[in-house]
């Protein structure tokens, strides 16, 4: 480059673009190569992974074909020709991967990994075998004829092809406002690493494409036919629990069934035996050990050309009543304020999907089980309404007074003591604490501040549950005896709720 027959000039400019060319390559730090490197071998992993799927599902092709060649010849050999494009093009681009690691000198023999070039910062093999040599433009070829292949077996799956279009995008591309090509977009200016990484990536593109259009090819078999022998009337009624005042209302059709063979029942994930299989009608039951809509679904089997087919059945549902009595203990039908109250509503014949409860902030879990909230609510009492939907409409099913309590006063506590003995130590280190006592719910408590009483000091007041140093100061001061009151303890619940909080008496000891 600065032989004896170039001026100077031309020399230093020679000079300069190797400098330039040093310092470019030094840019491009060691760790930026691994993370390049790391990630082109995680995509191999994941080849792996699909490989492995599509090896499946040409397996299934081959089962489907024994048991019934006329039914799935055509859709097999589209998918044996999309395996063997998929092959070629695969093994193309490793050969290619393969061929510039060459060019830049070999693969890195300490690795022993045939991927890993010993110079993953080389900026100029990747351009002069892809661009100069012209691989560049073979493999783009080659990805184009592949690209149109496989659109010709997505059939009328447009979201199929477009993403097959948008993988294999090999458009021209802007850069600083001018146009280069695909190639050069890809192969020109980059380390080979990195090159080899958008290699191993199209591979990937490969093996993902042939899986989505194999999988496409799969569910396109044709559709399975079944031999009607005769037919009978069925009854499928909205509800079998109707209350006074409404309407019976049902379905009635005819159903087709093939007597010649009797289906498989798999009901709730348990086979019905044969002998409850009459006419290819099963004979279910039940038992009702739990009240309230139960569910239940399965499916049903049925040879047909050669294969089983599982036709499954949506899940069903039936409304179990308990017997028709209601004991209610009235003088403990209390709502508390500040707290979800539980309530377990229900109504014969409906669905929990289907009941409202209104007149109260409700939550409920969709089983019948419901959270009350009347913290808003200022009255004594509130009258708790139930509503069903029927059809389009909502039907009132009637309600329930219950009164309304706010929560009962707290007591505090420190170490689990309202009062006694305890040192001056022992204190200190102290969280006040409160809780309500003797109250059905599990309501926590978060004390924010306090004043306690040393004599002979004044009261000191604290932030949050623990002493400040104030108090600490005037208990090492304190003499065995003396009464320590902690009053004025504010704590809340989490809806904010504040009740009144008892105060701590202890002695010193």
């Amino acid at each position: 480059m600065a032989g004896a027959k170039l001026s100077p000039r031309q020399k230093m400019i020679n000079m300069m673009y190797l400098v330039l060319t040093a310092l470019l390559a030094l840019n491009v730090s060691r760790e930026v190569m691994d993370a390049f490197y790391e990630v082109m071998v995680s995509q191999e992993a994941s080849i792996e992974t699909v490989e492995k799927q599509n090896e499946s599902i040409y397996n299934a092709f081959e089962a489907a074909y024994a048991a019934n060649p006329v039914k799935t010849k055509d859709w097999r050999e589209k998918a044996n020709e999309v395996k063997v494009r998929s092959e070629k093009l695969f093994a193309q681009i490793e050969d290619f991967k393969r061929g510039v690691i060459e060019a830049s000198g070999g693969a890195d023999e300490e690795s022993g990994d045939p991927n890993k070039p010993a110079k993953m910062d080389d900026l100029e093999s990747s351009p002069n075998y892809f661009l100069i040599q012209g691989n560049g433009a073979t493999l783009k070829a080659s990805l184009a004829d592949y690209r149109e292949f496989m659109k010709t077996n997505t059939g009328d799956s447009p979201l199929l092809t477009s993403s097959i279009e948008n993988t294999f995008d090999l458009s021209d591309h802007k850069h600083d406002g001018s146009t280069i090509s695909w190639e050069q977009h890809k192969f020109e200016h980059f380390p080979l690493i990195s090159v080899l990484t958008f290699l191993t990536k199209m591979q990937s593109d490969v093996r993902t494409t042939e899986a989505n259009v194999i999988d496409y090819l799969q569910k396109n078999i044709s559709a399975r036919d079944i031999k009607v022998t005769g037919v009978k009337p069925i009854v499928i009624p909205k509800s079998t629990y109707v209350t006074r005042g409404d309407n019976y209302e049902a379905q009635v059709l005819l159903a087709a069934f093939d007597d010649t063979q009797d289906p498989t029942f798999i009901i709730n994930g348990e086979e019905i035996p044969a002998e409850d299989i009459i006419g290819g009608v099963a004979n279910i039951s039940f038992p009702t050990s739990k009240t309230g809509t139960q569910k239940w679904n399965g499916e049903i089997r049925l040879i047909t050309n050669g294969e089983t087919v599982p036709y499954l059945i949506e899940e069903q549902t039936y409304n179990v009543a308990p017997p028709n009595v209601v004991i209610a203990a009235t003088k403990m039908n209390v709502l508390y304020r500040g707290v979800d109250n539980p309530l377990e509503i229900s109504v014969p014949g409906y669905d929990p999907e289907n009941i409202k409860v209104s007149n109260a902030e409700i939550k409920k879990d969709g089983k019948g089980n419901y959270t009350a909230d009347v913290s808003k609510y200022r009255g004594g009492e509130i009258d708790v309404k139930v509503s069903v939907k029927d059809g389009d409409s909502w039907k009132s099913m009637g309600s329930k007074k219950y009164r309304i309590k706010s929560l009962p006063d707290a007591a505090g506590s420190i170490f689990g003591k309202t009062d006694g003995l305890m040192s001056a130590n022992l204190i200190k280190k102290a969280k006040v604490e409160a809780k309500f006592n003797n109250f059905d719910f599990e309501l926590p408590l978060k004390v924010t501040s306090f004043q306690i009483i040393v004599p002979p000091f004044a009261p000191i007041d604290c932030k949050g549950n623990t002493l400040n140093s104030n108090a600490k100061a005037a208990l090492d001061k304190a003499k065995p005896g003396t009464p320590v009151i902690i009053r004025y303890i504010k704590a809340s619940t989490k809806k904010g709720i504040r009740p009144k909080v008892a105060p701590i008496t202890i002695d010193l000891n």
